[in-house]
């Protein structure tokens, strides 16, 4: 059975990722800032079959609790086949000025947005490594795609997620001689909290296509900015 870890699961893409993966035969490790207030996550996993879902505490803004989660994880499998850098947020409201906006909501994106995403990949690594084919899934956005940028909405979330871009090539760059694929995928104008009740898709059918495109990702696509369907020409950097 292979392994995935997904972070940012109790709510939204990553709730319905670590539904969809599981039924589709995968063992998924569920990050979670507060677990056991993650009602819905804890409904999937005691829904799932036995075994094919287990909850982990992970937070990632902070050390302490990624290298917490990466031991415990290591205590429940031998190898992890693929990593989703799910967790995001969106500390704006999208419509400030550059004068309005609060500073620090550019420090609360890149934390998590960003960094978090450094750290994460960076603890998992040694798990990552004993896989045949280790995949890491950067979830990204069309809003960080610099060419196709037409208006000034959206400041930190938009630069938070063209620095994911930027990390993804520099880790596919770094990581690909050691046989692991890095992507960063965007999901699709998804019906979330952070979405809107105006997006175009459900996150049960993102996950679909998301879980398709997991499954079909190669050493080839390694630095590639790919949207759900694994499709390459549809996203711009």
């Amino acid at each position: 059975m292979d392994t995935a870890l997904i972070t940012g699961c109790s709510r939204g893409i990553g709730l319905a990722l670590v539904r969809e993966m599981a039924a589709r035969g995968w063992h998924v490790l569920a990050g979670a800032r507060h677990p056991a207030a993650a009602h819905a996550l804890q409904a999937v996993a005691q829904n799932a079959s036995p075994g094919s879902v287990d909850i982990l505490t992970l937070d990632v803004r902070h050390d302490e609790s990624v290298q917490a989660a990466a031991e415990e994880a290591a205590a429940k499998v031998r190898r992890l086949d693929v990593l989703v850098n799910n967790a995001g947020v969106f500390p704006e409201n999208g419509s400030e000025s550059l004068e309005q906006l609060p500073l620090e909501c550019f420090e609360d994106a890149f934390s998590v947005n960003v960094v978090g995403v450094a750290r994460v990949t960076r603890m998992f690594l040694p798990l990552l490594t004993r896989a045949a084919h280790p995949r890491v899934i950067n979830m990204s956005s069309l809003a960080g795609s610099i060419g196709e940028k037409e208006d000034s909405r959206y400041y930190c979330y938009s630069a938070s997620k063209a620095a994911l871009n930027m990390l993804t090539r520099a880790m596919a760059a770094e990581l690909r001689p050691r046989g692991v694929t890095v992507v960063a995928v965007t999901p699709g104008w998804v019906k979330t909290e952070l979405g809107g009740p105006n997006a175009k898709i459900s996150a049960e059918e993102s996950a679909r296509s998301l879980a398709a495109t997991i499954d079909r990702v190669s050493h080839h696509d390694a630095g590639q900015f790919l949207d759900r369907d694994g499709n390459k020409a549809a996203t711009t950097w």
